[in-house]
């Protein structure tokens, strides 16, 4: 799945990260040794580094979040599909049992064109509240 791809790009990174965290801390110790602080130009390189760090941090955070608030949404949206499905398969062996159609005819016109209304307006319900729209 996409989700889990990401996941482990985003701890990929995290490990990528903490190692160039520590190979920043190395270089402000060895300069430390020398100098009482580091270089302008080192010091200009490290913040530059952890900037990156941090926005690439946050861009594989958000990648994570949109996969799965997608994952959530195809699956409220397969449930209310199936629901809604069924729902109408019980209204419609209702109206089949009313007017008295057996088992092995064929839907009347009026029973199909009840279908076709139900299953627009379910999708329509559907989508307002999958969607929000």
């Amino acid at each position: 799945m996409p989700f889990e791809k990401i996941e482990m790009l985003f701890i990929d990174f995290i490990e990528y990260s903490d190692q160039t965290n520590e190979r920043t801390n190395e270089m402000e110790t060895k300069t430390m040794t020398t100098t009482t602080t580091m270089s302008p130009a080192a010091r200009a390189a490290a913040l530059k580094r952890e900037k990156k760090a941090a926005a690439t941090a946050a861009r594989l955070a958000g990648k994570i979040a949109a996969a799965e608030k997608r994952a959530s949404a195809e699956a409220a949206w397969t449930e209310g599909l199936r629901k809604g499905h069924e729902a109408i398969e019980k209204k419609v062996e209702a109206a089949r049992k009313a007017m008295g159609v057996r088992k092995n005819e064929p839907n009347p016109s009026g029973i199909r064109d009840l279908k076709e209304k139900w299953e627009f307006e379910m999708m329509m319900a559907l989508r307002n509240q999958v969607l929000g729209m």
